[in-house]
């Protein structure tokens, strides 16, 4: 069977996205990449059910059905975001704004990102994760003392957030202050010892204070620095999946070979792919959120479903995240209300069929009364 493609053009407020999605058949996953102007803004992948069928018709039938409404899924979801972009133009929901900002610089719309975080701030000064968010979205547009410049306020404040810490020390990173970008890192982690975006951080800051200190041919300070590293990429090894601990197997590997080139490569290139290309856990709750808040009629429970297998994947990777066992919460509540709702029209049409069955006329009486106060619950758990 041959791998499967698809490419299609789409116009969003003026501005037009290439939208691109294929299937790997050897490892089971479809990929889609999203473009603007020639340029990769975001790819995502979605790992499918890999079926043995030796209807090679029937399988691939099956596989463009799933391409295709894998496809159409990702157009839908950025033709959303535009959509509550546009709506939130008249309202001052802090976390919304936010929430729509987070989810833009994931996609690398970095002027939309920049236009609801820098409106979170204007809305709420003294919420430091949205000067964090848009430090990052500064950060990678190379903005570097803009960058630095928004980090001052929560800093000022003494905000103990491991995030603060880590973008802090990106930033100083970039400005070649390697003993204080380090010590950033550290204090990041000191907060959140599972934090592995600062480990891998600190990874590569101390691979560029090792090439400096090469040029200066400082050989006991590059000796301390590579048992350093050392001692990091245990830590990576012992808390990280099957794919960082490959890649330390390498990183070792090119240690013991002394080839510094390919540990260059293989430790920045990975760091790259991790945190900056790789949709972040929290990023599937903020758009089931902001759908659930500002479009609730297009959660329908096909659309249901998808969160409820996206969050359940998240969930089953790490189960320490109580925001997503709240929103699975919230999506089973939901499919409850939409089976509730089914449920009532069913009594309704029993009724119109024979006006004078009087148990269905009961029945009635009793969801009707006792379905507003579920309704109401529903309503009032998703504001």
């Amino acid at each position: 069977m041959a791998d499967i493609g698809l490419n299609q053009n789409i116009s969003i407020k003026n501005r037009k996205f290439h939208i691109q999605t294929a299937t790997n058949i050897d490892d089971g996953t479809i990929r889609t990449e999203i473009f603007e102007q020639g340029r990769l803004l975001f790819a995502d992948t979605y790992k499918y059910e890999r079926r043995s069928n030796n209807d090679e018709e029937g399988g691939e039938s099956r596989i463009r059905y799933v391409l295709d409404d894998f496809h159409q899924s990702v157009i839908s979801n950025i033709e959303t975001f535009f959509e509550i972009s546009q709506t939130l133009k008249s309202k001052d929901h802090v976390i919304s704004h936010f929430r729509l900002g987070s989810i833009f610089l994931s996609l690398h719309i970095f002027d939309k990102a920049e236009e609801h975080l820098k409106r979170a701030v204007e809305i709420d000064p003294n919420f430091h994760s949205a000067y964090i968010a848009l430090a990052r979205c500064y950060f990678y547009q190379r903005k570097i003392q803009d960058a630095a410049n928004v980090l001052e306020i929560p800093a000022k404040a003494e905000v103990n957030y491991p995030d603060l810490y880590n973008m802090l020390g990106m930033v100083l990173l970039e400005q070649k202050n390697y003993i204080h970008a380090l010590n950033h890192f550290r204090h990041a982690i000191r907060l959140n010892p599972k934090y592995k975006e600062a480990i891998f951080n600190i990874a590569a800051a101390i691979f560029k204070r090792i090439a400096l200190l090469r040029s200066q041919k400082k050989t006991d300070e590059i000796k301390r620095n590579l048992e350093f590293l050392n001692v990091i990429l245990s830590k990576i090894y012992k808390i990280g999946d099957e794919e960082d601990q490959s890649l330390v197997k390498q990183v070792k590997q090119a240690f013991s070979q002394r080839n510094f080139g390919k540990i260059q490569t293989l430790i920045f290139d990975y760091r790259n792919k991790l945190f900056y290309q790789k949709l972040a856990p929290e990023i599937v709750g903020y758009e089931f959120y902001l759908m659930l808040r500002h479009k609730p009629e297009i959660l329908d429970k096909k659309i249901l479903t998808l969160y409820q297998s996206k969050i359940s994947k998240i969930l089953a990777e790490n189960a320490d995240y109580p925001d997503m066992w709240n929103y699975r919460a919230l999506i089973h509540l939901l499919l409850c209300r939409d089976y509730f709702l089914k449920g009532l029209e069913n009594i309704k049409q029993a009724t119109v069929i024979n006006p004078n069955f009087k148990k269905a006329k009961s029945n009635l009486r009793l969801v009707e009364n006792d379905g507003r106060e579920f309704l109401s619950l529903i309503k009032a758990i998703t504001k």
